[in-house]
C-alpha cells in the first residue's frame, strides 16, 4: 500500500490547499530518506517529470552521514514545535543549487515528517527582481533587518562585514518594515560606504512572505547619480557666484520650513552696484559679484546658505537656534564686509555699501515667497533710511511695499505730467553780505500722492532707470530759468544742479555744452554737485569727464563733503571748485573737524560751503571757523520761480540783508 493511502481525508485536504502554492513544498520522510509528498511547484526544483517519479528516488545512498544524523535530531526538535530556517544545497540530478529552506515538522500518515519549503531559490530567486543585471547585489535578511546571506556580487562590494540591514541602508527605521510588510516591495535609492568608498545604489526590497524575510537587490547608479547632482547643482546653483540662486533658495526654504524651526532670511542689496557696471562695464560688474559673493563665503558660518537672487541681491539662510539676534551679527558681518574697499583687476578700488533687509520664519511669513518678500520690504526700508545699516520686518512696511509700487507707477508718468518742478534755495556770502546763487532743488507734486520727498523718489528713479532723463529734465529746466531770468531781469544768477553717479558718463560733457548752448547761459554760472560716493566709484572716469567739463568753465561741487571717503588725493586729482560740508557737522558743531577742513580748503585753493544752517548760534560758531558762505533755513527756504522773482533777487532775513553779487550782475 502507498504511503499516501493511509492518510486520512483532513490530511488529503491539507496537500490538496499547498499543492495550489506558488511556493516550492515538500515533505521528506527522514526515516525512509525519500520524499513523502511534493506539490507541483516543488516538481521543478527537483527536476521531476511526475509526483510518482519524485517519491520513487532513494536519498540515502548520497547522504552524508553528518547530514543523515542532522535531520534525525531536527525531527527530535520538530517534535518541540521548533523550525530552521537555512541555505541547503540540492542536486537533484547532479547540479549542485543553492536554495533557502524552511524546514519544520508535519504529522502526515500517523507520523513525524519534514515539511520543507523553498523560501528562496538563489538561481531564480535572486534573477526574478525586476533589478537583476548581470552585476546585482542580491542579499537576505531576517524581518528584523539581521544578515544571512549574500551573492558574490555582495561580498565583493561589502566584504564579510556587514551584519544588519543598517549597515547597507540607513533609511531602516520602524516605518520601513512596516510599509514593506504592506506592500510586500519597495524600491527606493541611497547612498552608503562600500569597500570602494561611498557609492550611490537603487535598492529593491521584497518582503518574502513564507520566510518572513528581507530579499533585497541592489544596483550600483553612481554614475548616473552623480551626473544628476551636476545637472541639479547646475540648476540650483548661480553659474558666475557658485552661490544657490532663486530656484536653489525656494527649494532650501521649502525644506527649512518643513522642519518647523525658527531661522532667519537676511535679504542684503547693494547699494551703488548699478553704477559700477554702468560705469565700468557688465564684466567688471560681474567680477565685482564674484569678489562679493567670496567674502560673504569667508564670513558667514558653514551651517549659513547664501544665495544670489540676480542682480546685485544676496541673500543668507540663517537657522536661529536658541540665538535670538543670530541674524543681525551676520547682517552686520556682511555690512562690514561691504564697507571695504574692492580691488578689481586693472581698475581702481570701488566701495559699493549695502542696505539689508531680516524677515524670520515663522515670526514674519509661513513660507518661502513670503519671507522673501518680506524680507525685501524690510531691506526697501533700510536704505530709506540711509543705506549700509539694517532693518527688521515689521507688519507697517506692507504699507511701505505698496507706497512703493504706487511710486514706481506714478513716477514713470511724472515728466509727461508736468509734476515736476523747480525750487531755488538761496546760497549766500554772509563775509560780503552777498547773495552768490541758488541750488536748483528738485520737487515731485502726484495728484494722488501729494508732495513725495526727493529722499524717497531719487532711489527708485535710479533704481527703475529714469534718474537720467529726470537729471536731463532738471538741467535744461534750471538753465532755461537762468536764461530768462537774464533777460527779463539783466540779472546773471548762478545756479548749482546736483547729479547723479547714473549721469557720470563720456557723453555728458557734450550734453552740458549742448544745454548751454541752447539757452544761451555762460558756463561760468553753472555749477555740479556731485556727493564723495559717486567719485570715489570711479576716479579715474570722472578725472576725464569732470576736466572736460572744467575747460568749458563749468564749476565742480562736492556735496555732502565729510560723508564719504574724504582724501587730500583726490581733491588734488579733480578739478574741483568747491567743497560743501554735510548737515551732520553743523549740527554736531564738529568744530575741529570744521577749523581743520576750511584750512585744508583754503590751502588748496578750494570754497568751502556750510549747508543746513538753521540757527544763528550755529552760524557764528561756522565764522570763528573761517567757513563764511551758507545755505539753509536761517537764510531762506527753498522758493518757487515766482517766490524769487518777488525777492528781487535778494535774500532778507534774521541775520541780515544779502543782495545778489555784484560781480556777476550785467552791466
Amino acid at each position: 500500500m502507498n504511503d499516501l493511502d493511509q492518510m486520512n481525508t483532513l490530511d488529503e485536504r491539507l496537500l490538496k490547499t499547498m499543492d495550489v502554492l506558488h511556493t516550492p513544498i515538500w515533505v521528506y520522510d527522514i526515516e525512509h530518506h525519500h520524499i513523502f509528498w511534493a506539490n507541483s511547484a516543488a516538481l521543478s526544483v527537483w527536476e521531476a517529470t511526475s509526483l510518482d517519479e519524485l517519491c520513487s528516488r532513494d536519498f540515502s545512498a548520497d547522504m552524508a552521514t553528518a547530514i543523515d544524523l542532522l535531520l534525525q535530531r531536527y525531527l527530535g526538535d520538530f517534535q518541540q514545535g521548533r523550525s530552521y530556517n537555512e541555505w541547503w544545497t540540492l542536486s537533484p540530478k547532479g547540479v549542485k543549487k543553492q536554495i533557502y529552506l524552511r524546514l519544520s515538522g508535519i504529522q502526515l500518515a500517523g507520523r513525524l515528517m519534514m515539511m520543507t519549503e523553498a523560501v528562496l531559490d538563489s538561481d531564480t530567486l535572486y534573477q526574478e527582481s525586476s533589478l537583476a543585471t548581470g552585476d546585482t547585489l542580491a542579499c537576505l535578511f531576517d524581518s528584523h533587518g539581521v544578515f544571512e546571506s549574500g551573492n558574490y556580487h555582495f561580498e565583493m562590494c561589502f566584504g564579510h562585514q556587514i551584519a544588519k540591514l543598517s549597515q547597507v541602508f540607513s533609511g531602516n527605521d520602524d516605518s520601513f518594515y512596516q510599509k514593506l510588510s504592506r506592500l510586500d516591495e519597495v524600491v527606493t535609492e541611497g547612498e552608503c560606504r562600500t569597500l570602494k568608498g561611498m557609492r550611490w545604489f537603487q535598492y529593491q526590497f521584497r518582503y518574502i512572505q513564507q520566510g518572513a524575510r528581507i530579499l533585497l537587490t541592489m544596483r550600483d547608479i553612481t554614475d548616473r547619480k552623480l551626473e544628476e547632482l551636476e545637472h541639479r547643482h547646475l540648476a540650483w546653483h548661480d553659474s558666475l557666484t557658485g552661490l544657490l540662486n532663486r530656484y536653489g533658495l525656494m527649494k532650501s526654504l521649502e525644506a527649512y520650513c518643513g522642519l518647523g524651526e525658527r531661522f532667519a532670511l537676511v535679504f542684503m542689496d547693494l547699494d551703488n552696484f548699478k553704477l559700477v557696471n554702468d560705469n565700468y562695464g557688465h564684466k567688471a560688474g560681474d567680477r565685482l559679484l564674484e569678489r562679493v559673493a567670496g567674502r560673504l563665503k569667508q564670513i558667514c558660518p558653514r551651517d549659513v546658505e547664501l544665495a544670489r537672487l540676480g542682480g546685485d541681491e544676496f541673500t543668507a539662510l540663517v537657522p536661529l537656534g536658541n540665538q535670538g539676534d543670530r541674524a543681525q551679527e551676520v547682517a552686520d558681518q556682511m555690512l562690514s564686509q561691504m564697507t571695504k574697499p574692492l580691488q578689481l583687476s586693472g581698475l581702481p578700488e570701488v566701495t559699493i555699501g549695502g542696505s539689508i533687509g531680516i524677515a524670520i520664519y515663522p515670526d514674519d511669513a509661513d513660507d518661502g515667497d513670503n519671507l522673501i518678500t518680506r524680507a525685501d520690504m524690510a531691506m526697501y526700508q533700510a536704505k530709506q533710511m540711509g543705506r549700509l545699516r539694517w532693518q527688521r520686518f515689521t507688519p507697517s512696511m506692507q504699507q511701505t511695499l505698496q507706497r512703493k509700487l504706487n511710486l514706481k507707477q506714478f513716477l514713470a508718468k511724472a515728466i509727461g505730467r508736468q509734476e515736476l518742478s523747480l525750487c531755488y534755495q538761496p546760497q549766500v556770502d554772509a563775509a560780503k553780505r552777498r547773495l552768490i546763487g541758488y541750488e536748483a532743488l528738485l520737487r515731485w507734486y502726484n495728484p494722488v500722492l501729494g508732495h513725495v520727498s526727493p529722499v524717497e523718489f531719487i532711489p527708485l528713479a535710479e533704481e527703475m532707470g529714469l534718474i537720467r532723463e529726470i537729471g536731463s529734465w532738471v538741467l535744461s529746466t534750471a538753465l532755461a530759468q537762468v536764461a530768462s531770468w537774464q533777460k527779463r531781469f539783466h540779472q546773471r544768477v548762478p545756479v548749482s544742479v546736483n547729479l547723479s553717479g547714473f549721469q557720470l558718463s563720456s557723453a555728458l560733457p557734450g550734453q552740458v555744452r549742448q544745454q548751454l548752448e541752447l539757452h544761451g547761459v555762460d558756463a561760468s554760472l553753472l555749477t555740479l554737485e556731485l556727493t564723495e560716493t559717486v567719485l570715489m566709484l570711479d576716479m579715474k572716469g570722472c578725472l576725464g569727464i569732470l576736466d572736460d567739463l572744467s575747460e568749458q568753465g563749468i564749476k565742480i561741487a562736492i556735496d555732502d563733503f565729510g560723508t564719504g571717503y574724504s582724501s587730500l588725493a583726490y581733491l588734488n586729482r579733480l578739478p574741483i571748485n568747491n567743497i560743501k560740508l554735510d548737515r551732520s557737522f553743523v549740527v554736531g558743531l564738529n568744530l575741529p573737524v570744521i577749523r581743520a577742513t576750511a584750512a585744508m580748503a583754503t590751502n588748496l585753493g578750494l570754497g568751502i560751503m556750510a549747508e543746513g544752517v538753521e540757527e544763528p548760534h550755529e552760524l557764528a560758531a561756522l565764522q570763528t571757523q573761517g567757513c563764511h558762505v551758507f545755505q539753509g533755513y536761517l537764510f531762506s527756504k527753498p522758493l518757487t520761480v515766482a517766490q524769487v522773482e518777488a525777492s528781487g533777487f535778494v535774500v532778507e532775513c534774521q541775520v541780515g540783508r544779502y543782495p545778489l553779487l555784484d560781480a556777476v550782475m550785467a552791466e
